[in-house]
């Protein structure tokens, strides 16, 4: 029953979203009040019996903390790398357009990108890596389904910027991102190892959106 439900309601929170990010306009504001209902608010109400077990960052272990840091770092490398040899079939007007209809303007980036680093990063990872694979138990699929459902989410955001090529190589990114980001918390049992990569690799992301927004 646990299980199963834990492979429903990610489903149904994910096409959820993914209807409010391209089957209506709506701004990021109204994105992202969605994206903590589904991913923090009623997760908490739904399963507060659990505990939450995996949000005892003080139990995280040096050796992991040392580990996510380097991991983290080479993250943010390969991005910039895959941006620079990939961004001529990267469509960074539809990009810079996307975000403005979304009201991401150069103006506001600061603060959205404060909370793209601490507060969505930290959603993404209580649902993700604390969450689903907390549902799944010690089942295999604790290790195949959330960072598949991790990489099915992002596909809502690059399905208007990419290629066919480039979004197949970027869901498969995401998975094997996914992968790192599970394995990273096995010893500790939190979700802070994780955290720390993915926010690393969305520092990358980030400073490539600078130089979008206010460069290009």
């Amino acid at each position: 029953m646990k299980k199963g439900f834990g492979i429903l309601f990610p489903i149904v929170s994910l096409f959820i979203l993914l209807w409010i990010e391209q089957g209506i306009e709506v701004a990021y504001l109204w994105k992202t009040i969605a994206k903590v209902l589904l991913f923090l608010l009623i997760p908490l109400f739904l399963f507060r019996a659990t505990r939450f077990p995996f949000l005892r960052l003080r139990q995280t272990n040096r050796p992991s903390i040392k580990i996510a840091v380097i991991a983290g770092l080479a993250v943010m490398g390969s991005i910039f790398g895959a941006f620079l040899m990939l961004r001529t079939h990267i469509d960074l007007t539809s990009i810079k357009a996307d975000l403005a209809e979304s009201g991401i303007t150069p103006t506001v980036f600061p603060i959205v990108a404060l909370y793209i680093l601490f507060g969505n990063s930290l959603l993404e990872e209580f649902f993700f890596r604390g969450l689903l694979p907390n549902l799944f138990g010690h089942s295999r699929l604790r290790l195949l389904l959330p960072p598949f459902f991790f990489a099915v989410y992002h596909i809502a955001i690059f399905l208007p910027w990419f290629t066919a090529p480039i979004l197949l190589l970027a869901v498969a990114g995401l998975w094997t991102g996914g992968l790192i980001f599970q394995f990273a918390n096995q010893k500790s049992g939190t979700i802070l190892p994780s955290w720390i990569i993915h926010m690393s690799a969305d520092l990358g992301i980030l400073i490539v959106g600078v130089y979008i927004l206010y460069f290009y």
